[in-house]
């Protein structure tokens, strides 16, 4: 039998604390994460945000029927991903947008939920039977002081703030959630409360594990929590539960041996510049430097992406051998204190636990500071219980006084941290700029200050940028690679330079074959030059991946147009408006093509229809004037010439039509030959105008 254990002496302040009410500590938990996350609510897409959110059609809305919502569950993959995380972007979307106060609006809630639900699993878990003795009186201290020090650390901030981390934020809330509601189905005598409980514990697992993978730990936590905190530890228990865990086991080990397959593990090591032995000698530094950031939370010491160096054995860098050993002591001090202090084992082997999917191997980026938003929820608690420990050794009033400063000052400077941050995601330039001064050797982040650059407007400053991430050439796979060489050839494309920009695309597509973007940058410098019989293995190329893509297919029917192969072109054409009836492009290659072969009712269709769409195009009413002067129609010839006057205005033919033959000269989107030839018509139909 368990003897009474004496209570933990703790100071003054878990006496303030013990006699507030629950309502007055939750709403000073609430009130804190207002305020300090007030300043993110403004903050910028940033980041994974634009493929993921910004950039994802999936997600845009225009209505809520099922098959729309339920085309969200794909995410930016070919199979369902993250389908609860991305359902909620897309509702967010449909209801706001781009506007990110709505986004950001949400991620504070979740954040604020889930301290929520960190104080009430604290507040139930210090009172279960078997810590009762030693934290019972103090939980109350111990929850709020615990869930008020992680709700403000800084290192929960990218989860927080940036749009798209909230997949790890959701995921962690409900993770909380499902293992509160399996305390709550222990602690309640009723069968039938309990089995709600469980069911609610279920549900909120499942939903966890629809906002980020990570949560399928949940089980193994859940089990070492009643383990742990429930049951206790003894031989005979493991024993027991070794039996019964066994066939179950074996099967999710079967399972996940099926849909992962550790060989496609190995492989994907190919496309990083670290291999599968590397990540796992790195990977206990990163952790250790995760814990110094969260000891001294200072704005210097967090960024979007930390320049790590690759461990590449025990002794390189020296800092490995000894990163390796601490852990081993935190597994080896959580496993002896599993029956002696249960609650501080569950601490430190939960922190391991939640770091094993994104920290061991599977080939994903060794740092993001969003990856502890789940795992350092029982740490802080510790952290509390040391504190308020320490408030009471300490015998005279000026050394309380001391700590209670010193914990004062240490929440303080997370907030200011967190505030800090926040302030830094109001504009990308300020992130980014922000990140190239903390990490100036990593190229992903000289990229993507380059792109903000060029969104601004300030192309130099863009290629200059450029140019530094490929010298750095420091990437965290070396597909990303491809993405500075393809932004310089956009650039140079813009500026006419196509030459340089079909040098820069080349390279890109050889590094990264399955990027569409540089392909397509390619095919259009290509076609540009002139080099058309060049673009059509490039852009067939692109078409092997993306069969189904209007906007490769309208390239492609545009490309074999220029190559006068026009029934390929209508095809080509057809496919695109199977998809989208409105495509403007393909419209023109229809027309334009059924014209060259003589097909002159559906040639007229077609062009009619692009400019009913759009009263003011030149090329459209020069195709319908030519369409009118093959037709013998006199009546439609002469609407087509005034139109075409109305449209110049007081300007000259040869402004209006030399602009079409400037883009044709260097084979663009244009489509009806010889504009400036069709002049002499023009004159002839205005000439003959009745009266």
């Amino acid at each position: 039998m368990r003897l009474p254990r004496p209570a933990l002496p703790l100071g003054s302040l878990d006496q303030l604390l013990s006699q507030r009410t629950h309502g007055f500590l939750v709403a000073v938990l609430l009130g804190l994460v207002a305020l300090v996350y007030v300043n993110s609510l403004d903050a910028s897409w940033i980041f994974d945000d634009l493929p993921n959110i910004v950039n994802n059609p999936r997600l845009h809305l225009s209505s809520l029927d099922w098959d729309s919502l339920s085309g969200t569950f794909l995410g930016t993959r070919d199979y369902i991903n993250r389908p609860l995380a991305y359902l909620s972007f897309a509702l967010n979307h449909y209801f706001h947008g781009l506007d990110v106060l709505g986004y950001h609006l949400v991620n504070v809630i979740i954040h604020a939920l889930a301290t929520l639900t960190l104080y009430l699993f604290l507040l139930k878990t210090l009172q279960l039977p078997v810590l009762q003795g030693r934290y019972a009186e103090h939980a109350k201290a111990i929850a709020f002081l615990g869930a008020l020090l992680w709700a403000t650390s800084p290192i929960q901030v990218t989860a927080v703030t940036v749009i798209v981390q909230r997949m790890a934020s959701m995921a962690a809330l409900f993770f909380l959630l499902s293992m509160l509601c399996y305390l709550l189905a222990q602690l309640t005598p009723d069968r039938q409360r309990r089995l709600l409980w469980l069911g609610l514990c279920a549900l909120s697992g499942l939903l966890s594990l629809a906002s980020k993978e990570n949560a399928v730990m949940l089980p193994v936590v859940i089990y070492l929590f009643d383990l742990l905190l429930i049951r206790g530890v003894s031989r005979a228990r493991l024993a027991h539960d070794a039996k019964l865990a066994a066939i179950p086991i074996g099967l999710v080990a079967a399972l996940a041996f099926t849909m992962a397959d550790p060989l496609k593990v190995v492989a994907n090591y190919g496309y990083r510049d670290f291999t599968l032995t590397e990540r796992l000698l790195t990977e206990p530094r990163v952790l250790l430097f995760y814990l110094s950031q969260m000891l001294i939370p200072t704005p210097d010491r967090f960024t979007l992406i930390h320049d790590v160096q690759v461990s590449t054995s025990l002794w390189s860098p020296w800092t490995t051998l000894p990163a390796l050993l601490f852990w081993s002591g935190w597994l080896g001090a959580g496993l002896y204190l599993a029956n002696k202090r249960p609650l501080i084992a569950f601490a430190l082997l939960f922190f391991l636990i939640n770091h094993a999917v994104e920290g061991t191997v599977i080939p994903l980026e060794l740092i993001y500071e969003h990856r502890n938003y789940l795992p350092t929820m029982m740490l802080y608690p510790f952290a509390a219980m040391g504190i308020l420990w320490l408030g009471r050794v300490l015998d005279k009033p000026a050394q309380r006084g001391a700590v209670a400063l010193g914990v004062a000052v240490f929440i303080g400077l997370q907030c200011y941290t967190v505030m800090d941050r926040n302030s830094l995601f109001g504009h990308p330039l300020l992130a980014w700029t922000d990140n190239l001064a903390k990490a100036p050797g990593q190229s992903r982040v000289h990229t993507n200050l380059g792109q903000v650059y060029s969104l601004m407007g300030m192309p130099k400053k863009a290629r200059d940028t450029y140019e530094a991430a490929l010298e750095a050439d420091k990437y965290q796979r070396q597909q990303l690679r491809a993405v500075p060489l393809g932004n310089l050839g956009n650039g140079y494309l813009r500026e006419g330079k196509l030459d340089k920009a079909k040098e820069y695309y080349a390279q890109a597509v050889a590094i990264n074959p399955s990027s569409i973007k540089p392909r397509i940058g390619l095919v259009v410098s290509l076609m540009g030059l002139g080099e058309l019989d060049a673009a059509r293995p490039e852009l067939e190329a692109g078409l092997a991946q993306l069969p189904d893509s209007p906007g490769l297919l309208a390239i492609y029917g545009t490309l074999l147009f220029k190559l006068g192969d026009y029934p390929a072109a209508i095809d080509a054409a057809d496919k695109v408006l199977a998809s989208d009836p409105k495509h403007d492009i393909a419209r023109r290659i229809l027309g334009e093509s059924h014209l060259r072969l003589g097909h002159l009712p559906e040639a007229e269709r077609y062009w009619r229809s692009v400019a009913d769409t759009n009263p003011n195009d030149v090329e459209a009413m020069l195709a319908l004037l030519k369409l009118a002067d093959l037709s013998a129609d006199e009546s439609a010839l002469r609407r087509a010439a005034r139109r075409l006057q109305a449209i110049k205005q007081d300007r000259s033919w040869d402004t209006l039509l030399g602009h079409l033959e400037r883009m044709q000269a260097r084979n663009g989107p244009v489509f009806v030959a010889d504009p400036k030839g069709l002049l002499p018509l023009i004159e002839r139909a205005l000439a003959d105008q009745p009266g």
